[in-house]
Order: C-alpha cells, then sequence, then structure tokens
C-alpha cells in the first residue's frame, strides 16, 4: 500500500510537470507518463472491457448479427491473444519442471492459476482496491509526507556484523 500512496502521490503532485519541456528527453517523459498516469487509464479500461463488457456479453452474446464483424473479430482476437501469455507461460514452466524437480511441479501449478483468467482477476481486483485505498487516504489527508521516505531506525551491528565488518565484507563498507 505505501508504494500504491507514493505512486499517487507522484501523479497528483507532479503529473503536470511529467510531459512539460525540461531538460528531460521525450523518451524519459514517455516513460513517466507511462508508469505514473497511464496504469490508472489501463484500470479504467479493464473495468469497462471486464466487468461491463463480459456481463453484456452474457445477455447479448457475441454473435455477427447482434455486435457487428468488427466487434466479434476484435473480441475473439483479444481472447486468443490473451490466452497467450498463459498458455506460454504455462508451457515454459512445464518445460522447466524436470530441472527444478518438486519444486517444478509447484511452481507449474501457480504459474498455471496465477497466469490464468482467475489470476488476472484476482491481480487486478488487488491492484484496484490498492488503489482506491490510496486515493482515498491521500483525499482524505490521511497520508502525511513521503510514505516510502519513512524508514525504521538502522539497528545497531551486532557482535556478528561487527566480526564481518572487520573482516573486511563488501556488505559492511569495507573491500
Amino acid at each position: 500500500l505505501r508504494w500504491t500512496i507514493v505512486w499517487d502521490e507522484t501523479s497528483l503532485k507532479h503529473g503536470g510537470a511529467f510531459t512539460d519541456s525540461g531538460r528531460l528527453t521525450c523518451r524519459a517523459r514517455c516513460g513517466l507518463v507511462w508508469t505514473f498516469l497511464v496504469r490508472w487509464l489501463m484500470t479504467v479500461l479493464t473495468i469497462g472491457a471486464v466487468y461491463l463488457g463480459m456481463p453484456l456479453t452474457t445477455v447479448w452474446p457475441l454473435q455477427d448479427a447482434i455486435w457487428g464483424k468488427l466487434i466479434t473479430y476484435l473480441g475473439r482476437a483479444c481472447f486468443v491473444m490473451g490466452s497467450g501469455p498463459w498458455l506460454f507461460a504455462t508451457l515454459e514452466a512445464i518445460i522447466q519442471a524436470p530441472r527444478r524437480g518438486r519444486q517444478g511441479v509447484i511452481q507449474v501449478f501457480f504459474v498455471f492459476l496465477v497466469a490464468s483468467p482467475f489470476g488476472f482477476a484476482s491481480f487486478f481486483c488487488f491492484n484496484f482496491l490498492l488503489q482506491v485505498t490510496s486515493c482515498f487516504k491521500i483525499s482524505t489527508g490521511r497520508v502525511s509526507g513521503w510514505e516510502v521516505t519513512k524508514r525504521a531506525q538502522a539497528k545497531a551491528p551486532g557482535r556478528s556484523e561487527a566480526k564481518a565488518a572487520e573482516a573486511g565484507d563488501v556488505e559492511f563498507g569495507k573491500a
């Protein structure tokens, strides 16, 4: 939730500056817009396509006579393109499973589940709830300062860390 709040704070505070001409290259500005702003557009499009479009097709089936040839073709093409990553991710996990042993078999199951339409819907719902909670906290003023910069106090090194530092361990600043 902290990272979602920071992304939303950044989007709200600096969203206009992403497109201003400044020292950033066009590529960098496009990257900022994609990372911080397009995720909201994608959320709205997903809500429209999955949670509005799918129930409509249960009432009015996806047929040429009802929706027209273009909509029918695009609906089927999107289904096939969406099934591709699920199929290929699962096949890759199956191919790698013998090398990984028991862990590989477990991985095949979870890749199959997470990359499936059910996994996508679950991941989308989780991220959507994070975004809604983040916006609620920001709009009600329950966020003080930048959330991600709040850190716990650093602990004093213990005996094993002090010995490792003396021995020249790279993680403790001595090489």
